[in-house]
């Protein structure tokens, strides 16, 4: 009985985790990024969005990567429109599911 119990148990906590794993990620381009200080107050603008958890710009590859917290949805038009306030100009966006 106790065994069917803790089965039980983990039989419904398993879809709590489970959600709790997934992130989502935005890698988008964005044009006119020509130094580190660019980058960095990119990064900065981005971090200010309720939704994002982390951003980091590839100067190299003029694009970004926004991570957002656990449970929200990618808004792009804020993202487009934090890089424009930077001074950027945005590009082509796809969202990624990572697991953790």
């Amino acid at each position: 009985m106790k065994s069917v119990v803790l089965v039980l148990i983990g039989l419904l906590w398993l879809p709590l985790t489970a959600n709790a794993a997934d992130h989502k990620v935005v890698e988008i381009s964005v044009s006119g990024l020509a130094c580190p200080f660019c980058a960095y107050g990119l990064e900065k603008n981005l971090t200010k969005l309720a939704a994002v958890e982390s951003a980091t710009v590839d100067l190299a590859a003029n694009s970004a990567r926004v991570t957002l917290n656990p449970g929200q949805t990618a808004d792009l038009d804020a993202i487009k429109e934090a890089i424009v306030k930077a001074g950027f100009t945005p590009g082509e966006a796809d969202v990624l599911v990572m697991q953790d």
